[in-house]
């Protein structure tokens, strides 16, 4: 065990980490990432903040390490089947019909790909995939490297209707790996939702089981961007666990449950 003569608190180690990297940890609850990181220095035996951020500037890795374990990769195909019955059968119609140009549709956190390529799924058995241009944005390198890869246990696919299977994937035992046509049809791009633009023109933005772990004040921030992204009419899907409070301070009005609409 190594030996220190300094000790930090969490406060001091956002501090620090935020001077090194740019990257503010204080947008997030303390007390959840908090619990989150000293979880990573108790397997590690780094058991003071001083130390393991010692660690982590001092090797390359151990710092892409952390980064990759800050963000949370849950996701599945087709998760909260209530909220894409609704895209298909209303909304994407909806907006289908009023276009005058390709439909934008934004994956914001989009983590291994899940959620954009149920999207393109969607599209496609509205025979609307060509018309649409589906841009999938994460900060997390490997959670981008697999969804680029597009390879899936069956885990992640059991509420995938069994016809969608057959027909946009190449199945192997328990490996399922989209199919080229499906897969050329996402582009994915490595993306801050905090410090980089956000991608504008938007006609649909998904943004799911993202804000849970963030302050009210960075969800507000996300909020004002998702809003002056997304074209007038344009639609903004949140998770099942997030709310919105007041949605019209955002020009946005409820819609269906975790579904809202800019006026």
């Amino acid at each position: 065990m190594e030996t220190y003569t300094v000790s930090w608190d969490y406060k001091q180690f956002k501090a620090a980490f935020y001077q090194k990297t740019g990257f503010d940890l204080d947008c997030y609850k303390d007390r959840q990432m908090e619990r989150r990181i000293r979880q990573l220095m108790q397997r590690l035996e780094k058991p003071d903040f001083h130390l393991f951020y010692r660690y982590l500037v001092e090797s390359p890795a151990a710092m892409d390490h952390f980064f990759n374990y800050l963000t949370i990769n849950t996701s599945e195909f087709f998760r909260d089947e209530k909220v894409y019955n609704r895209l298909k059968e209303e909304i994407f119609p909806e907006l289908l019909k009023s276009r005058t140009e390709k439909l934008l549709v934004w994956s914001a956190g989009c983590s291994i790909g899940a959620e954009p390529y149920t999207i393109a799924i969607i599209l496609d058995s509205l025979k609307a995939l060509e018309h649409t241009q589906i841009i999938a944005t994460d900060i997390d390198d490997k959670a981008l490297q697999a969804a680029r890869e597009g390879c899936y246990d069956f885990k992640y696919l059991q509420k995938t209707p069994g016809d969608y299977l057959h027909r946009y994937f190449d199945i192997k035992g328990e490996s399922y790996r989209v199919k080229e046509a499906l897969k050329n049809r996402v582009t994915f791009k490595k993306h801050n939702l905090l410090v980089d633009p956000p991608v504008s023109g938007c006609h649909m933005i998904l943004c799911r089981n993202v804000f849970i772990y963030f302050k009210t004040e960075t969800q507000d921030f996300l909020l004002e961007r998702f809003s002056g992204a997304l074209k007038p009419g344009g639609i903004l899907v949140i998770g099942s666990a997030e709310y919105i409070s007041s949605p019209q301070r955002f020009q946005l009005s409820k819609r269906y449950n975790t579904i809202y609409q800019k006026k």
